[in-house]
């Protein structure tokens, strides 16, 4: 027999029950919170207790049918019983009027006896049930001073946790992180400035004594991971992360590999014949590293595999590989007659980029693992260059001096607002809720943020009015938020999110300095990070506490 699904009202009242029990226990937590200012309370005065009791009706009260009285008020005199003169508030509910009598049914017959049944067997006791409840805690707690976190899951036996209650007492802490060059020397310059935020954990490049050090920020402190020597991690392919770890790389005195931390240790992850040079690139492909060098490609993955020659480009959609040969573009294993010049991106059964094939030079290019096709013929020498070809919609939307956008199915190039005469670097434009948020350069507006959903393109906000630039860049998602840097011409650098308008987050500094300037903007699990400029301490790493915007923590104050 099937097994009976609950109703919705038991549904309800289920969801009632648990809801119950997850208020209960942030309200012990706040009792526990506030117990260890217990002895400093004074008792108040006695409250009055409120009672009621009910009485029998017959045909009074206007209840011809009969019902019953609800009589509540307070216990003046503290005995215990509501008396006539302590009632305030009498409610009646009257019974309904008796229905007509129903015809009469036909005598049924007579049955036969039944037999007696036997005895049923005792079922067994079923399981004790689990508490939800899994561990709380008071006091620091990340970003938090004064905090109270309760953990729970479907069994406190296997102490496994589903979900989190954070509470705060106070603000989030955000603020300065470093002074690794004390006093009002940098700790960052341009060639040391990389990072990678991973989870709670965040690993950067700074400088100390002269020389360019690997550092971590975990559980707010901060932590050398190197030793002294000049490492310049990230200098050349950045910071990635791999099979949990975050790899980059760096120096150690023999030449540059490929290096990886946990956090706690470092491993030498290569040994290639010729160091790593300007012009590399590293990337992830599904569940490989990928690394382009002089000698070729090495591709970390289950075992590492060499692929030797030499090689320019690199670059990967649809979990493919495509890259400059001697020979020609390879993709996918196929050489065809062209020499890509952009990222690519993937669309209806098509590889899409910025490519030179004639003297027409860096034009719009299709491709599949056949042949490829010239689609412009017009474009400037830099297209794709700052914007790759981007798919909104049906349309592909990069740059080629201005902002022009490709409808894939008519085959029409349209330059989209010739107001806009140029989009900002590679890291000043996101894609959010279909639509591109960039940089732009507008003559009457200066370097403000733009938006386009393929079809047009506009202004969306002039932060710094007039021909003053904001210089909107470092753009990242936060949640379902996106948050960038704005440099503001009078109050300098800051944390904005971007809405209907622009709303500044945080100001890290009262005057006008400096943020972003170099490094950029990493998200982690409680921090946003960034490098700021500071009078006293120079350029240094700044935090901002993103949990009350992403709802991740309860703040009361």
């Amino acid at each position: 027999m099937a097994e009976k699904k609950p109703t919705k009202k038991q549904k309800i009242m289920k969801l009632l029950a648990v809801s119950s029990v997850i208020l209960s226990l942030v309200l012990s937590t706040i009792a526990m919170y506030n117990s260890s200012d217990l002895d400093e309370l004074k008792s108040g005065t006695d409250g009055e207790t409120s009672l009621s009791k009910t009485g029998a009706l017959y045909g009074t009260n206007g209840c011809e049918n009969g019902g019953f009285s609800i009589q509540t008020g307070i216990d003046l005199d503290g005995d215990g019983i509501l008396a006539n003169e302590e009632v305030s508030d009498i409610k009646n509910v009257c019974h309904g009027t008796q229905g007509p009598p129903g015809p009469m049914g036909n005598r049924g017959y007579q049955g036969m006896n039944g037999t007696n049944g036997s005895d049923g067997i005792n079922g067994t006791d079923g399981k004790s049930g689990v508490s939800s409840f899994i561990n709380s805690q008071i006091g620091q707690h990340g970003p938090c001073p004064d905090a109270a976190i309760i953990e729970m899951g479907n069994n406190s036996s296997s102490g496994i946790v589903e979900s989190t209650i954070k509470i705060c007492f106070q603000e989030l802490e955000s603020g300065l992180l470093t002074d690794i060059h004390p006093d009002s020397g940098n700790s960052f310059s341009t060639g040391c400035n990389g990072g990678l935020a991973h989870d709670s954990l965040f690993i950067f490049a700074a400088i100390k004594d002269g020389n360019c050090l690997l550092y971590k920020i975990e559980d707010g402190a901060v932590d050398l991971i190197s030793n002294d020597a000049d490492f310049a991690p990230g200098s050349i392919l950045g910071f990635t992360v791999h099979e949990n770890r975050i790899w980059f790389d760096g120096n150690d005195g023999t030449g540059v590999q490929i290096w990886s931390t946990d956090g706690d240790s470092l491993w030498k992850e290569s040994n290639l014949t010729t160091e790593v040079q300007q012009g590399d690139r590293m990337m992830i492909i599904e569940s490989e590293l990928i690394l382009q060098h002089v000698d070729g490609i090495t591709i970390f993955g289950e075992s590492e595999t060499q692929i030797s020659g030499t090689f320019s480009n690199l670059t990967s959609a649809n979990g493919v590989l495509i890259y400059n040969t001697f020979s020609g573009l390879n993709i996918n294993g196929t050489i065809l007659n062209a020499e890509i010049n952009s990222a690519a991106e993937y669309h209806d059964g098509y590889y899409w980029f910025i490519a030179t094939s004639d003297s027409d030079g860096p034009q719009l290019h299709r491709a599949n693992s056949i042949s490829i096709e010239k689609m412009t013929s017009s474009l400037s020498t830099l297209a794709g260059q700052n914007l790759k070809p981007t798919i909104i919609g049906n349309n592909l939307v990069f740059d080629s001096g201005g902002l022009f956008s490709y409808n894939t199915s008519t085959h029409i190039l349209t330059e989209m607002n010739t107001s806009i005469l140029s989009v900002g670097s590679d890291d000043s434009w996101i894609i959010y809720q279909d639509k591109i948020w960039f940089q732009c350069g507008i003559p009457q507006f200066g370097f403000e943020l733009c938006v386009s959903d393929g079809l047009s393109a506009w202004l969306h906000s002039d932060f710094a009015s007039g021909m003053d630039s904001s210089y909107p860049e470092h753009f990242a998602r936060l949640g379902d938020e996106i948050i960038a840097l704005f440099d503001h011409p009078s109050q300098g650098g800051q944390l904005v999110k971007i809405t209907e308008s622009v709303e500044v987050l945080w100001d890290y500094h009262s005057g006008n300095y400096d943020a972003g300037v170099h490094g950029e903007l990493w998200v982690g699990s409680d921090m946003v990070y960034f490098i700021g400029d500071d009078p006293t301490v120079g350029l240094e790493m700044f935090g901002w506490a993103h949990g009350e915007l992403t709802d991740e923590w309860i703040v009361i104050h």
